[in-house]
């Protein structure tokens, strides 16, 4: 789909810092920070300017009820979700609680069987199990009933989650949610993985009321776990999450986890450069995977793993899980844009199909939202009529307001405002999709070519090895944070050549005033053949170093390009 490109405006003046580049200043500025101590802190983050964990309302009763269950030697269980961001939170509660005396169970559901959130049955599994403690990680901020039963049963419930709240909050010992509307927690972006450690956070504050021998900050080893849940949950990488992320990285080359060890060897990539491209797109997936092609215990067991035999098996299963991911996704994603292509005139998109895998659906929402820009759900339809989807959506359409908007229509709904999941059955999905587009029209939501938004236009003076250093030191990038786009004008083609299983990526050398750097343009092969040597463009690209054998250069990755005085 053609883009449309627009360089941001400034909200607020670029300050005069003689230290940093007017570049800088102006891609700071673009993300808000102008003061001079609120840059110095974007730049070097400080682990002790996270947030007192005990700002939480309910933090300090979670941590006691915790404390004597421990002292008690009461069985404390977990009970999780099956994405990446829940499995990392349940083993940063698991290795914490752990490593501090306690008797700890843990429970996450089937994908298939059981679906998301907590259950009756889950609760009463664990209860058969003498659970006296029930710890939600990234699950549980809507399970009124749930809570219930818990209380029935006198399990003492403590929730930790961050997706939205719809409707009362359930009646539950404690809730730690930062988007609890009883709260005035001062950050909102917190990861389901972020939660959990900020519970850790309030339990080894209080390390002195153990009689363990634990040194002082070993809570950071668990870092990152945080930092793969955190960026895996796609939220925004500003505030304590960038703090998260930050340290996570520092600790993942040194990590304690053996499954994790595991999984970075098995994957190729020790002794490299680890960045969030490292935890969202190689170390993440196979978490992921576990849950969407069999069951998420297979990457719990791993990320909790203290053998190495067993942890290097469980490490080759869940990347096996991977590949097979990505086949099924191309699959179910071959269907569903076939479906989709037929119905271009509505401004939101639902698909559906009989027994599409329900793990690789919200992957198949997320890349048609990308492909045509507009809300999509996409559907798998059981042979009972059963029907279980997932949403993915555009900054303009909060997909949660929209399905309460539709609620009538559905069994089950919740989420965030761009991702959602959601249960019905196969005749109310017709009516589902008309209510849909009823609040699509409410908002009056227009649909156009998506927008490439540009950080700033460059010249060539502008392309130096400083220059890059000093955008280097904007991440970790990521959502809210994401790496600074620039433009160029008026670049010449030296060389060019596709290159990929199916020449899909166009590799160039390119002129930008006196430079002649390498170039790689993912998925533009098809401009190829409207290339010659010398041919003039315009470029939005992100400025990047390539290192290989030793050698070190600098390179545009291009994101979108332009053929001067040409159509494309």
């Amino acid at each position: 789909m053609k883009k449309q490109w627009r360089t941001k405006e400034l909200k607020t003046a670029i300050p005069d810092l003689a230290e940093y580049s007017p570049l800088i200043l102006r891609l700071l500025a673009l993300r808000g920070i102008t003061e001079a101590e609120a840059i110095r802190d974007f730049l070097d983050p400080d682990y002790a300017k996270l947030h007192d964990p005990f700002l939480f309302q309910d933090m300090q009763k979670a941590v006691e009820r915790i404390e004597r269950a421990i002292a008690q030697k009461e069985i404390i269980a977990i009970y999780a979700d099956y994405d990446a961001d829940a499995v990392t939170a349940c083993a940063v509660a698991y290795l914490a609680l752990k490593k501090l005396g306690a008797q700890v169970i843990y429970y996450i559901p089937d994908r298939f069987s059981e679906g998301y959130g907590m259950s009756a049955e889950g609760i009463k599994q664990l209860h058969a199990q003498n659970a006296k403690v029930i710890i939600t990680v990234d699950c549980g901020i809507n399970a009124r009933a749930e809570a219930l039963i818990c209380r029935e049963l006198g399990i003492d419930l403590i929730i930790t989650d961050h997706h939205e709240v719809i409707g009362d909050l359930p009646e539950a010992f404690a809730v730690i949610n930062p988007k609890n509307p009883a709260d005035n927690y001062p950050f909102l972006y917190l990861t389901g993985v972020g939660v959990a450690y900020k519970l850790v956070q309030g339990l080894f504050s209080r390390i002195t009321n153990y009689e363990l021998r634990i040194t002082d900050g070993w809570e950071k080893w668990l870092l990152d776990l945080v930092a793969i849940g955190t960026v895996a949950d796609l939220q925004s990488l500003t505030g304590e999450n960038r703090i998260l992320v930050n340290f996570g990285l520092k600790v993942l080359p040194k990590t304690r986890w053996p499954g994790l060890a595991a999984l970075i060897k098995t994957a190729g990539i020790e002794g490299q450069k680890f960045d969030t491209f490292t935890l969202g797109f190689i170390l993440a997936p196979p978490i992921n995977a576990a849950g969407r092609i069999k069951h998420a215990d297979v990457a719990f067991k791993l990320l909790i793993s203290d053998d190495k035999a067993e942890a290097e098996q469980l490490a080759k299963e869940v990347i096996d899980l991977n590949r097979q991911r990505q086949i099924l996704t191309d699959q179910v994603l071959s269907e569903a844009r076939a479906q989709a292509e037929l119905n271009l005139d509505k401004k939101v998109l639902l698909v559906s199909g009989t027994d599409w895998p329900k793990g690789v659906v919200g992957l198949v929402a997320g890349k048609l939202m990308e492909e045509h820009n507009r809300p999509v759900l996409v559907v798998s339809v059981d042979a009972a009529g059963a029907a279980t989807g997932s949403a993915r959506s555009i900054a303009e359409f909060d997909i949660v307001a929209g399905l309460g908007y539709s609620q009538e229509h559905l069994e089950k709904y919740g989420g965030h405002t761009q991702a959602a999941g959601f249960s019905t059955s196969h005749e109310r999905l017709e009516n589902l999709h008309q209510k849909l587009l009823e609040y699509a029209e409410s908002l009056s939501l227009t649909l156009s070519d998506p927008v490439l938004h540009i950080d700033a236009e460059v010249s060539p003076s502008d392309v130096s090895w400083p220059t890059l250093e000093l955008i280097e030191k904007l991440a970790p990038f990521g959502m809210g944070n994401p790496k600074p786009k620039l433009s160029g004008r008026d670049l010449e083609i030296l060389e060019y050549r596709t290159v990929g299983n199916a020449n899909q990526h166009l590799k160039l050398k390119a002129k930008f005033g006196d430079h002649r750097l390498g170039a790689i343009a993912f998925n533009q092969g098809f401009l190829a053949n409207q290339l010659i040597l010398g041919t003039k463009f315009d470029a939005v690209f992100e400025l990047t170093a390539n290192e290989w054998n030793g050698r070190k250069d600098m390179e545009f990755k291009i994101i979108d390009m332009r053929i001067i005085n040409q159509k494309l």
